[in-house]
């Protein structure tokens, strides 16, 4: 078995506490250092995910860089960080696993996967949800042609909780708003089931007084044949649910950003209680952020590909550029 990875965090909020939770006791995995700003709070985080004795605690970014320990960083910081914090892990001889947007912009994420050409090191977006089981075989299956042609798809992401200044993501210089935070996964998930990128994209947001869109909708075009839509929000709920509907069926999934493995396929109309169902189940519930360590390690030793491609990530940055815009947020 090969040696486990033996990675550092940038940050310490929730995202950052998935994924230390999920990786601390895996085999190809090792947590081994923290960064925060102060002291305490990168204290704290080691304590909580290893002890002192398992996890080295920086009391700023730049320490936990240097750290010799670490193999490969997972930056969790505001999406107008990654920028600088990925390029500076990169110099510093770190792979990097960056949290979704990738950065603020397309111009800052081509930068960015330069510097990683350019130091021999790896650099891939987080979208963990592209490494479950399901969410590979449901792209395997669209592809091979389960449901005939691909003509439309609907997605949604949307969550709501209390909008407060001090949130990086209402805030408009960190690239925050629904359309980076949860959009973009819609954007993704329809992109790769498409295929290619888009010919056309629109969207319309609504402004939060506190400056970013709290919510959006969003429209693709694929050439002359395929359509896609999607509703993204961060003050309101919505079923989740990403429905792709082809010429000789449809395929159902129930939150493919956290999915307990299951979709539906069904070929006919829906309403035909003789319309064949196909229920599949791929994965269950599971850790995502382990599944996405684990082939982030197989990526570094050179044993499979990334699942996200620097040609994926650059697709979707432009989409969302173009978005942002038409909504009328700074890019």
């Amino acid at each position: 078995m090969a040696d486990p990875l033996r990675w550092g965090v940038l940050g310490t909020g929730n995202i950052a506490r998935k994924f230390a939770t999920q990786i601390q006791h895996t085999a190809h995995s090792r947590f081994t250092a923290v960064g925060s700003r102060t002291d305490v709070s990168a204290g704290r985080f080691a304590n909580e995910f290893g002890g002192a004795d398992r996890v080295h605690a920086h009391g700023s970014y730049d320490a936990m860089l240097a750290d010799p320990d670490v193999d490969a960083v997972y930056i969790s910081l505001p999406n107008g960080m990654h920028h600088e914090w990925t390029i500076r892990a990169l110099e510093a001889g770190k792979h990097v696993l960056c949290e979704k947007p990738l950065a603020s912009n397309a111009e800052q994420a081509a930068e960015m996967f330069d510097v990683a050409e350019r130091t021999g090191k790896l650099l891939v977006e987080a979208f963990m949800y592209r490494c479950h089981p399901a969410v590979r075989k449901v792209l395997e299956l669209i592809r091979g042609g389960a449901i005939g042609d691909v003509r439309l798809i609907r997605s949604n992401f949307t969550f709501n909780r209390p909008a407060k200044p001090d949130d990086a993501r209402y805030q408009a210089d960190q690239a925050g708003g629904s359309l980076m935070d949860v959009g973009c996964y819609c954007v993704n998930f329809i992109r790769a089931v498409a295929g290619r990128e888009p010919t056309d994209v629109h969207a319309i947001g609504h402004i939060h007084q506190l400056g970013t869109d709290d919510y959006a909708a969003g429209t693709l075009r694929f050439g002359d044949d395929l359509l896609a839509t999607f509703t993204c929000g961060m003050t309101v709920f919505s079923d989740l649910t990403t429905c792709v509907a082809g010429t000789d069926g449809y395929l159902v999934i129930h939150h493919p950003w956290f999915s307990n493995g299951r979709f539906e396929i069904v070929r006919g109309m829906p309403q035909d209680p003789n319309a064949p169902r196909e229920v599949h189940t791929e994965g269950g519930p599971t850790d995502l952020y382990d599944i996405e360590a684990r082939a982030f390690g197989q990526a570094v030793r050179g044993e499979a590909p990334p699942w996200i491609t620097r040609e994926d990530s650059l697709g979707n940055q432009r989409t969302l550029d173009a978005m942002r815009r038409q909504i009328g947020l700074p890019v």
